[in-house]
């Protein structure tokens, strides 16, 4: 045997020293997913898809939540109300009218919370980053995207790579949970609205967690073969997708943002505004001044604010402000009204089969006969529209309406319409029959209402369903007032003599008591009817409206009633005797009792006298509703 020499034995000792400790691999702080044990192109085709499927679920979410596909505002981003989740529950789709959407809501935020998670803990953390822009630009929840980066994050950590995938990637959405917690109630509802409120975040958490369970429990046979992400992404994406359109549908996701939140009674530009502020700041301004006084307008203020007005007027009257007029934001209505236009001409041009036109139909009419009262402006110095006469630029949608949708409550509203410019046009038996068909179907729409508002006192009373029609009891009875006056107005009693009574009683019908020219309109069809005219108690009728001081009114319809009992004039004017006594017995003032009790015994007289002599006319409900009302001593 060779003999070793010393610097042999050293080597062999370095080298049984080597054998006995190990070499020591650093191990990196993010980890890789078993899936990226797979071919590199089949990973990244299935990692494409995923982006694909998941991008079209926030899209989709933009969609059901806003109205819109895309409605990210990079503004809004450092605003707290962006941050919130209150507005997809009540805003466009309200869960408590639609339960459904509770559902389609939790599928889809299951999605937007797990599926980066999976990624991140199946691939990699970098894999994630473009899930999470998507919930930044696409789905417009740039807090929500926050938290998803600190689970994804989390879960591809060393520290949480737990021997159960499914435990770890539940512990990691936490943040998903505490997002929802904090941001996701309802606001400015009773406290079992908000308690309800979450259920779209607890069904989100359990969909989530039941998407995870399907991945990983198959994946765990398949050996996280790549494709499953996007695979129950798409095939929960789906799901929501059949659920929304069968149970709600987009035609009635368009209605509630084009039409539903536009009712025109609800729009701030079309409640009443002074315009005195915005009358002062104009007469103050210098170059205003200056311009004035080159047109030689009155130097006297008093005078000056007088005139200014009368054109302010004129200038409404076509729908438009004076030029040197300084016009407030709150005072510009004409560019909402416009918008409001677009909104409901693009709904019913692409749902033209939506169960819901009427509504649509009725509005649009509705704000096409939206015109500033100049009365009340020049009397209060107040902005104040009406809608209550017919259009010649809303008739066709009036006609329509009838038309195409005769059996929707909307279009009764659309029949006294067109009943009165057919009346104006003299053709005044087909009107009255017309009349008299609404009259039937208003009773009936009353009593079907009236059914439908017996109370749920249950648990899930406070799910109601979104109201099928916007003509409620108290509209259905102001039209009900109106269709009977109309009635009586155009009724063979005023019909009645020669021919001229009749286009007479035509002009009558359709003049406007808002317009400038009115009085004057009035003293002209006056001069033009005889003693004996049947019109002539009515047109009388109007002018004693238009007398501002009430104890001359009052004395006016007094002695216009005791001339003409037996007409519908002398009857109508009684009728208005009776509320405008029980006007003057509310203003007067608690300190003189006696006079206030005078006030009474009037509005009670008139009133029981109406009851007595008129039995049968169609004021006696109103007027006993009235009596009942008043006081007994």
């Amino acid at each position: 045997m060779p003999q070793l020499t010393s610097s042999d034995e050293v080597k062999l000792m370095e080298n049984k020293e080597t054998e006995k400790t190990p070499i020591v691999v650093t191990k990196s702080f993010i980890t890789f997913g078993p899936t990226l044990h797979y071919s590199h192109k089949n990973v990244q085709r299935c990692w494409l898809l995923a982006i694909v499927a998941f991008g079209i679920s926030c899209l989709f979410w933009s969609k059901i939540a806003t109205g819109s596909f895309w409605s990210f505002e990079i503004e809004a981003v450092s605003t707290p109300e962006f941050w919130r989740l209150d507005k997809s529950l009540v805003i466009v789709v309200s869960i408590f009218e639609y339960p459904w959407q509770i559902l389609v809501l939790g599928l889809l935020m299951g999605i937007l919370a797990i599926t980066p998670v999976l990624i991140s803990q199946l691939m990699s953390f970098e894999y994630s980053l473009p899930f999470i822009l998507e919930v930044v630009f696409f789905a417009n929840l740039p807090g929500f995207a926050l938290c998803l980066l600190i689970s994804c994050f989390a879960v591809a950590c060393r520290p949480l790579r737990f021997r159960s995938r499914f435990i770890a990637v539940a512990l990691c959405t936490a943040p998903q949970l505490a997002y929802w917690g904090y941001f996701g109630g309802a606001r400015g509802v009773e406290p079992i609205e908000w308690g309800f409120s979450f259920a779209p975040w607890i069904c989100a958490w359990l969909e989530s967690l039941i998407i995870a369970g399907f991945v990983l429990g198959i994946g765990h046979f398949t050996r996280y073969k790549p494709g499953l992400v996007w695979i129950f992404t798409a095939l929960t994406l789906l799901i929501a997708v059949i659920v929304f359109e069968v149970a709600i549908g987009f035609d009635e996701l368009d209605y509630q943002r084009y039409i539903a939140k536009n009712n025109p009674e609800h729009v701030s530009e079309f409640r009443d505004h002074s315009i005195a502020e915005a009358l002062d700041r104009t007469t103050r301004d210098p170059s205003i001044q200056k311009y004035l006084q080159s047109f030689f307008y009155p130097t006297e203020q008093a005078a000056l604010r007088e005139e200014l007005k009368r054109e302010i007027q004129i200038q409404l009257s076509y729908d438009r402000w004076p030029t040197w007029f300084i016009v407030p934001a709150e005072l510009k209505y004409q560019a909402k009204k416009q918008s409001l236009h677009e909104q409901y001409d693009s709904f019913i041009a692409s749902r033209p089969n939506s169960h819901r036109m009427p509504i649509a139909l009725y509005f649009k009419a509705i704000l096409s006969e939206y015109s500033p009262d100049t009365k009340v402006l020049g009397d209060e110095e107040v902005l104040h529209f009406y809608s209550d006469y017919p259009l010649d630029r809303s008739a066709e949608t009036w006609f329509r309406l009838y038309r195409d949708f005769g059996n929707s409550p909307e279009s009764l509203e659309a029949r006294w319409r067109i009943a009165k410019l057919w009346a104006g046009r003299g053709i005044f038996g087909q009107a009255d029959e017309l009349l008299a068909e609404t009259q039937t179907f208003v009773d009936e729409q009353i009593k079907l209402l009236r059914e439908k508002q017996r109370p749920d006192e249950s648990l899930f009373g406070l799910f109601r369903p979104p109201v099928d029609t916007v003509m409620t009891i108290p509209r259905l009875n102001d039209l009900q007032r109106r269709l009977d006056h109309l009635r009586t107005l155009i009724g063979p009693e005023n019909r009645a003599g020669e021919p001229e009574s009749k286009e007479l009683l035509a002009r009558f019908v359709m003049l406007n008591s808002h317009s400038l020219s009115y009085p004057q309109q009035l003293e002209r069809l006056l001069q033009q009817t005889k003693d004996g005219s049947p019109l002539r108690d009515n047109i009388l009728l109007a002018q004693a409206r238009l007398i501002n001081n009430e104890q001359l009114r009052a004395e006016k319809l007094n002695e216009l009633h005791r001339e003409y009992q037996d007409t519908d004039g002398g009857i109508q004017a009684l009728y208005e005797l009776g509320l405008l006594k029980i006007s003057l017995w509310r203003q007067q003032d608690e300190s003189d009792q006696q006079l206030k009790k005078e006030c009474l015994d009037e509005a009670r007289a008139v009133l029981t006298s109406f009851l007595s002599l008129y039995p049968d006319n169609f004021y006696v409900e109103q007027v006993q509703k009235n009596l009942d009302g008043l006081p007994a001593n």
